[in-house]
């Protein structure tokens, strides 16, 4: 999403430089027009790793220095900080040099762990504007007491998915040795406990019957939850669950090929693979996790309020005899970059 909004700013509004604490794909796909930086010890360059030295014999913190440099240089008036789940540092020197900030929290409070008490009362206390993803996640933002809390819902590229688009469904099926009988449930994310992973074994024990075969598009994290629930898997339903790790060039084929979206997460704010499914016509079925009730409704598929995995395999069972299918949301989608980015100038502008 970081990458979308950097793609489409008004460069005529605003002059975006983007400080990154690692150098990951982002940057490699970011326009050329804006300039990076990255921690001096992340990089090859000798004499920044020579100057990382020296400020620490000094006992200077290498990041504070760099960050007052980059500021004397550019003097932005905003730092927009995209997550919650980065150094509290940004905050206290953009406050110290009474730099306009905006704290972009795509967490609810499931996050809220990864991060001391003493930096979620900064974040509050510091930033001029707190933006949600959703509207429950602007919800919990002002019960923490943030008097200016805008919303601006997650988008998607649109243009990027049509793009990257090749494969039929029924290619995609004959690849994985799909039954053309079988309702195709996908699942796209981290294989970990907060996604649901451990929800598995009791759906498919609920439905031992159906034609169906769930994939789930994702890294795994190889531990001993994830060992648990496979050797169930292969030992009751084997060839049930194919587990195809992250998916980059494909990832849109295999998303469209699907019968059925399948969210087992236990807290979502406003997940763009719920997004993705629903421009592209797929029905989707999950638990009650935050964000999910701001888009799914009848007309394109089914909210189970409770955590009881009974209950959401009878969800599937209904979606797979009903076969609901959404229209295919390809004109004037309401959560594409080009719908929300005149909205992100508003707020950071003009509030």
């Amino acid at each position: 999403m970081l990458l979308n909004l950097l793609k489409s700013l008004n460069r005529e509004l605003i002059e975006p430089h983007l400080f990154s604490m690692q150098d990951g794909e982002l940057l490699h796909e970011l326009p050329a027009d804006i300039k990076y930086y990255l921690p001096y010890n992340t990089r090859k360059n000798k004499r920044e790793k020579f100057l990382n030295s020296i400020l620490k014999r000094r006992k200077i913190l290498p990041l504070e220095y760099q960050l007052k440099k980059i500021q004397k240089s550019i003097r932005a008036e905003i730092w927009y900080i995209n997550t919650i789940v980065i150094d509290p540092i940004f905050l206290r020197l953009a406050k110290l040099m009474k730099v306009k900030i905006i704290t972009h929290f795509h967490e609810l409070p499931n996050a809220y762990r990864f991060i001391s008490e003493d930096h979620l009362k900064l974040i509050i206390g510091a930033s001029d504007i707190c933006i949600g993803c959703s509207s429950v996640v602007c919800e919990k933002i002002e019960e923490l007491g943030h008097k200016n809390v805008q919303l601006l819902h997650s988008f998607i590229d649109t243009k990027l998915i049509e793009k990257q688009k090749r494969l039929t469904s029924n290619d995609v099926k004959k690849e994985l040795k799909v039954s053309p009988n079988d309702f195709v449930w996908l699942i796209s994310g981290s294989v970990t406990y907060d996604k649901g992973v451990d929800y598995l074994p009791e759906i498919l024990n609920c439905l031992e019957n159906e034609k169906l075969i769930i994939i789930w598009l994702g890294k795994c994290h190889k531990d001993g939850l994830l060992y648990y629930v496979q050797t169930i898997l292969e030992n009751k339903w084997p060839e049930k669950v194919l587990f195809l790790d992250a998916l980059k060039d494909n990832y849109y084929d295999y998303l469209a090929s699907a019968d059925g979206l399948l969210m087992l997460s236990r807290q979502d704010s406003f997940p763009l693979v719920m997004l993705e499914a629903n421009y592209l016509g797929i029905p989707i079925v999950s638990f009650n996790s935050g964000g999910v009730n701001e888009l799914i409704n009848e007309s394109n598929g089914i909210v189970v309020n409770s955590w009881n995995a009974i209950d959401l395999a009878s969800a599937m069972k209904q979606m797979m005899k009903e076969k609901i299918k959404p229209a295919i949301k390809s004109k004037d989608f309401k959560y594409s970059i080009e719908k929300q980015i005149d909205h992100f100038h508003n707020i950071i502008l003009n509030n």
